[in-house]
């Protein structure tokens, strides 16, 4: 079977009943243009079986920090210990944009030095997108939230120990590896922000046609290419800080400045890091990251989520 035309065609109730538990995202999602667009390529490759695809499946990408802190293995050794299958693989690469549209409803906790800061993050390199299978889907819960569920919070402080993200180790909550999206629609619109037309109908006819045999190669195979198209990093800060000490681009005082800060003192802005690290520094990108994540004000406070994950026990409950 390959992709029909395009089905400019919403999904009926009972397709959101099996996408999303929240009234609101139904809401605005309807108008989304990035879960329109996605939504008309998936029911071209799977028709009438979308929304059950959808809720049997989960997505993981890659951040470009998790590929440089080569965290790509044991992510893929806890999803297959965990019940969940590769069943489509595809590269991708954020841009000032599409990050700031695929966490429009969650950055507005952030500072605007902190947004400076994610271009630089997250713009920096391709990386590799996932869709999986859960293999120990009930029919009720969707495998998305499953694995949301199983996520951890980017707080240690709120993170069970056998979450993906504690067995990932990150080094504090801004430097967090993976993102996982939270129910089927947003599975839906994330690929519609990830990749354009031609490269999510590829992925869609290969999820289709590798649903249980999975897609293990092409996952090992682009994890290889991309750990040999980009350096590791340690993501170790006091490391970090000797690699910028021995570049001898930064001065003693503002080493100093940079220590007081990683160890409690007053926070750095933006514009004071970038005056320690130009645009044109020699120092490493992911070591000037390491810094800035460590030494800035990452959020604000007294603001919440615009649009709150769905959880396993809405799913599950009556």
């Amino acid at each position: 079977m390959t992709p029909g035309p395009v089905i400019d065609l919403d999904p009926g109730d009972q397709e959101w009943v099996g996408l999303t538990r929240s009234a609101r995202k139904r809401e605005l999602f309807t108008e989304d243009l990035y879960f329109r667009e996605a939504w008309a390529d998936a029911v071209s490759v799977f028709g009438d079986r979308t929304t059950a695809v959808m809720g049997e499946v989960a997505l993981l990408n890659f951040k470009c920090d998790g590929l440089i802190g080569r965290r790509i293995g044991a992510t893929l050794d806890f999803l297959s210990t965990n019940g969940f299958q590769v069943v489509g693989v595809s590269p991708m690469r954020h841009n000032r944009h599409s990050m700031r549209e695929l966490w429009r409803y969650n950055w507005h906790v952030y500072t605007v030095d902190r947004l400076a800061l994610t271009t630089v993050m997250h713009a920096a390199t391709d990386t590799m997108l996932l869709i999986l299978r859960d293999t120990r889907y009930d029919g009720v819960v969707p495998g998305s939230v499953r694995l949301a569920d199983m996520k951890g919070s980017a707080n240690p402080a709120g993170r069970d120990p056998d979450s993906l993200r504690s067995v990932l180790r990150p080094p504090n909550q801004v430097i967090n590896f993976v993102h996982v999206a939270d129910e089927p629609a947003d599975i839906v619109r994330e690929v519609g922000i990830f990749l354009d037309r031609a490269q999510r109908r590829e992925l869609f006819a290969l999820v289709r046609d590798r649903f249980t045999t999975g897609a293990d190669e092409e996952a090992a195979a682009l994890r290889v290419k991309l750990e040999a198209e980009y350096p590791e990093n340690d993501f170790d800060i006091a490391k970090a800080l000797l690699r910028v000490e021995r570049t001898g681009s930064v001065s003693a005082a503002d080493m100093a400045e940079l220590r007081a800060a990683v160890d409690g003192g007053e926070p750095l802005g933006w514009d004071r890091l970038r005056a320690i690290f130009p645009p044109d520094s020699p120092v490493d990108r992911w070591d000037f990251v390491m810094i800035a994540t460590d030494t800035m004000v990452p959020e604000r406070t007294g603001v919440v989520d615009l649009l709150p994950a769905g959880s396993r026990a809405e799913w599950a409950g009556p």
